[in-house]
């Protein structure tokens, strides 16, 4: 994960501000923060307790680093109402989908998790990797 040394809010001409993600610099349009995310997605993996011993330091680790980086914070979450979307629900939901495939999850997890938080909206990042790999069609 790489993050932007300068994140920033930018003016729209009708006066509104648009925030960009830390790590991809795009708009941030889904304002659920990565933290409210790892909860939904923690919640999840309950289900399978053997993937969350593997993945929940990646999971830690992401989000200490995301909230060390934080040099201005985000937009406010729809979830928690905080203003710590600062990281845009594709970027994290891109970095847990491709530690999931690197310990070997599985096809039915790997499509689980793809169907409850697939963020690539526009069918040009994570899901064509998904694609190939047979967990989307």
């Amino acid at each position: 994960m790489v993050l932007q040394k300068n994140y920033s809010a930018h003016e729209s001409h009708d006066g509104n501000y648009t925030y960009n993600c830390n790590v991809c610099s795009e708009a941030i349009t889904n304002p659920l923060c990565p933290f409210c995310l790892a909860e939904e997605i923690q919640a999840w993996l309950t289900l399978y307790p053997h993937l969350k011993e593997d993945i929940q330091s990646s999971l830690d680790d992401y989000l200490l680093n995301v909230n060390n980086s934080i040099t201005n914070y985000g937009t406010i979450c729809i979830k928690c109402n905080e203003d710590t979307a600062s990281v845009c629900p594709y970027c994290f939901t891109e970095f847990v989908f491709k530690k999931l495939v690197a310990i070997d999850a599985g096809r039915l997890i790997l499509k689980e998790f793809f169907e409850f938080f697939n963020f690539d909206l526009d069918h040009k990042g994570y899901t064509k990797f998904a694609e190939e790999i047979g967990v989307y069609s």
